[in-house]
């Protein structure tokens, strides 16, 4: 029978999208080691189709697809990753398999903790490069399988079920089915919903070695965000890892497709896995066939668009608070509000954010500090590294959130093995974080920020004055202000790529790294007007100061609440401050002769003064 000619191109058509789906399948592992499963084996039954892992409206929810273009199903193959560690290994060759089976411990987990588990063989990157499963990362019979976590939690520190249990959030599993097809029996558990699940892995403590690569027999703390999490308001709300990372839905979802009568499960967790990092997922994108990855490129689009909806909308809130003035200078407040659960910026050392505050008339740029390309951004020195400020009178300070490490001689350092000390970590701390807290030794602020009290105010917010000259300023100028993050910032690979000639990984990754975009993410901004009208001395509210100049003591009249004061020197370097109430709002000066900025904070305001003291 000859077939009408219209159908010819529909079939052809049908046949072609089938054989490319069949393509896309088959690209995610399907074999089976002892203890785990590559990702295709579970993509079988829990993928898309017309009924299946869909949501009221008809989007895919499926686990796999959401999850394959994720850091977390890339963590093997990330190209940073493999050349900090083959780094670390140049750095200490006496450790450097011992450093590789440590770090695919979290990075390539399937392979590593099978052999840990069998053979008891180390780990290296070399087999990882032949291991189909340690090249899925962090995959799905790999987290469903953890069923304890145990004490102390860092490191890669949990543990496998022996028993082939697959643990999910719904009770009542239909058991056969999966067993059937993969081995695997699913079992309702709690404790796929517990934050300590992440911790696991996202708490990271390392063995300190000195300049001649001997274990110190100290630890250092690279990276503790579980432990933030535990010192916020967020675990107190009951709010999980999970609860913002596997968005939950209440849409009632057919989790899978055999078998066929599978009824609808409520809520359901989209295993978007979303996290901060467009920088790297951006270059996963831009070399996905060079670095043999399973994503799909227009996946890896819609991950980066899913995390810059994230760093925009869910980590900080800034806004110009305060423009005041008083005699010869204008003083900009600015205020940021931490909303995550936990540091920010937070996780791997690298990571930094930092403030950029411009003030221009017309074209002309008056004042700019955080301008790329300060000197400040791009240090490399091991002697110095950019203070926390809490306030800024010169355009070459610059705002830099981070975490920075110090060797055992307290030089700069970006060598894990090498950190021994933290020089400073004035990371913006969570909402409810207090240093009262159990865990404060394992995330402490360190360096400057430890004398500001915003960061134990538990309200998560942070602030800083620019204090300008209004000479220079004048009262008809623009305030932009914008709060930059980056992952991989330059300073931070300086070190790493000076061994670009000696490593095939660290020479690939430094040629994707300088033809990638590294500005860096803009999570938030505010801008504001300087004029005549929008400048309002302290002079002018309810707060009156006298002396004014002084020289033992002064009075402030207009106190209604518990209100902090600071007093900071011409160049910001802060004095002292304590606090003062309605009944007793008289401050002790001691201070030597000079000119002082007094800064007031309430719940309500923020104001600063000029200070003279004779």
């Amino acid at each position: 029978m000859k077939l009408p000619n219209f159908l010819i191109p529909l079939i052809a058509f049908t046949f072609l999208i089938s054989t490319s789906y069949l393509l896309y399948i088959q690209q995610l592992p399907i074999k089976t080691n002892t203890w785990f499963s590559g990702s295709g084996v579970c993509e079988t039954c829990h993928s898309t189709n017309i009924k299946t892992l869909r949501d009221n409206q008809g989007n895919d929810v499926s686990p796999v697809s959401h999850w394959r273009s994720t850091m977390l199903a890339n963590a093997s193959k990330d190209p940073f990753w493999k050349a900090k560690v083959k780094h670390e290994g140049i750095e200490n060759s006496a450790h450097k398999d011992a450093l590789e089976n440590v770090c695919t411990r979290c990075h390539a987990p399937m392979g590593m903790v099978n052999a840990l588990l069998t053979t008891q063989d180390v780990y290296t990157l070399d087999v990882l490069q032949t291991d189909d499963l340690g090249k899925d990362g962090i995959s799905c019979t790999l987290c469903h399988q953890i069923d304890d976590f145990s004490s102390p939690l860092f490191s890669g520190n949990f543990h496998i079920n022996t028993s082939k249990e697959i643990y999910g959030s719904f009770q009542n599993p239909l058991v056969q089915q999966m067993k059937v097809n993969s081995g695997y029996t699913p079992v309702y558990s709690e404790k796929i919903n517990n934050s300590r699940l992440c911790g696991s892995c996202h708490t990271l403590i390392t063995n300190s070695v000195d300049e001649d690569g001997e274990f110190t027999g100290h630890t250092f703390i690279e990276q503790a965000i579980y432990h933030e999490w535990e010192n916020s308001v967020f675990k107190e709300q009951n709010i999980s890892c999970q609860s913002c990372h596997v968005p939950r839905i209440n849409d009632s979802v057919i989790i899978s497709s055999r078998p066929g009568t599978t009824s609808g499960r409520t809520p359901f967790g989209i295993h978007d896995f979303t996290g901060g990092n467009v920088f790297m997922l951006t270059l996963l994108k831009e070399n996905h066939d060079q670095l043999e990855l399973n994503s799909g490129t227009d996946l890896l689009a819609e991950t980066i668009q899913r995390t810059t909806k994230l760093l925009t909308e869910q980590t900080i809130d800034l806004d110009i608070s305060n423009i005041n003035y008083s005699n010869d200078s204008v003083f900009v407040t600015i205020n940021l509000k931490n909303k995550a659960g936990h540091k920010f910026p937070s996780g791997f050392p690298s990571r930094r954010a930092f403030l950029e505050f411009l003030v221009t008339h017309n074209s002309d740029t008056l004042f700019h500090s955080g301008k790329p390309g300060a000197a400040a951004l791009i240090n490399t020195s091991e002697e110095t590294f950019e203070p926390h400020h809490q306030v800024i009178n010169d355009d070459k300070q610059v705002q830099l959130y981070e975490f920075v490490m110090g060797n055992t001689e307290g030089k700069v350092t970006t060598v894990l093995e090498k950190a021994h000390v933290p020089l400073k970590d004035n990371r913006m701390v969570p909402q409810g974080f207090q240093k009262q807290n159990s865990n404060y030794d394992t995330v402490k602020v360190v360096g400057r920020a430890a004398e500001d009290p915003d960061y134990f105010s538990g309200t998560g917010n942070e602030s800083i004055i620019y204090a300008l000259p209004l000479s220079s300023i004048g009262i008809l100028a623009k305030v932009n202000v914008y709060l930059h993050y980056q992952t991989v910032p330059e300073p931070w690979v300086f070190e790493l790529f000076t061994k670009a000639d000696e490593d095939a990984d660290i020479n690939r990754f430094k040629e994707m790294y300088f033809k990638s975009n590294r500005t860096g993410i803009v999570v938030a901004s505010d801008s504001a007007q300087i004029t005549g009208t929008s400048i309002q001395g302290i002079e002018h509210g309810n707060y009156q100061i006298y002396p004014n100049p002084a020289s033992e003591k002064i009075r402030i009249d207009g106190i209604e609440e518990t209100t902090s004061f600071s007093f900071f020197t011409a160049d910001g370097k802060w004095i002292k401050g304590g606090t003062v109430e309605m009944n007793n709002s008289q401050i002790n000066l001691g201070l030597q002769p000079g000119f002082y900025l007094l800064v007031l904070q309430s719940s309500k305001n923020k104001f600063s003064i000029r200070l003279i003291v004779k």
